[in-house]
């Protein structure tokens, strides 16, 4: 009967023990992330967008044949807009304003974009007189 108690106590030693010696192993285990080039995320490409057109203007990002829908401007309004790395990952950057209600559109010329640079379009009162630059913030 003493035996057994015994052998009881050193297997519920023994259990602890490994259990111990397990939880302590796996603090080992952890440790800081330490961000590497894959981790690195640009901030998005900003656009500034000047509408100097009566008409309210639907904005499109096309990359690499893509079209993607920014956003509207109002009438002589202006709006700022965002283009994911991700999604323009060193294409060159075509913007096209359609107008609601009316005809036509315009597109800007082929934009090549840098890390930290913004594009500025301006979306003039004559559609065909429209510009577009890349800008250092």
């Amino acid at each position: 009967m003493i035996q057994q108690q015994r052998r009881k106590r050193v297997s519920r030693r023994a259990v602890r023990f490994v259990v111990g010696l397990t939880f302590m192993s796996l603090g080992g285990c952890s440790h800081k992330h330490v961000d590497t080039a894959e981790d690195y995320r640009p901030d998005p490409i900003l656009v500034h967008v000047r509408n100097e057109n009566f008409l309210d203007m639907n904005v499109y990002a096309v990359i690499s044949g893509v079209s993607r829908r920014l956003g509207m401007v109002t009438g002589n309004g202006a709006g700022d807009f965002k283009i994911s790395w991700s999604v323009a990952y060193g294409q060159p950057i075509v913007l096209r304003a359609v107008p609601i209600g009316g005809s036509g559109s315009v597109y800007s010329p082929s934009l090549s974009v840098g890390e930290g640079q913004e594009i500025e379009f301006k979306i003039a009162s004559t559609l065909r007189q429209s510009t577009a630059i890349v800008r250092e913030p």
